[in-house]
């Protein structure tokens, strides 16, 4: 990791002790937007890049820019690789049934 990554972890907050409790599990299409109407509340587990020049792009943007500069301004670092067999509309959609299924919050 670079200098700067491992400052700004040192520099983060404790994360907070694990919950007592899982999270609920969502039974309908309703509960589950309530749920992550309530989810948007949360606590950053980072703190928020420092304001300067080129900070008008989204939070996503700034959050990679700004914790991981290797990456660049594109997100990726490489080329797709050419041998792989899936799609990325089909891995797109693994990610959200299995984030789904272990009710994670995106």
């Amino acid at each position: 990791m670079t200098p700067l990554v491992l400052t700004a972890l040192a520099l983060a907050p404790a994360d907070p002790p694990p919950a007592a409790e899982p999270k609920p599990v969502a039974a309908t299409r309703e509960e589950q937007k309530e749920l992550l109407e309530g989810y948007k509340k949360a606590r950053p587990r980072l703190p928020m890049p420092p304001a300067g020049e080129g900070t008008r792009g989204v939070n996503n943007g700034r959050f990679r820019a700004y914790y991981l500069p290797e990456f660049g301004p594109g997100g990726s670092s490489r080329e797709p690789d050419p041998a792989m067999t899936l799609d990325s509309t089909f891995k797109v959609k693994l990610f959200w049934v299995t984030s789904r299924a272990n009710n994670c919050y995106y």
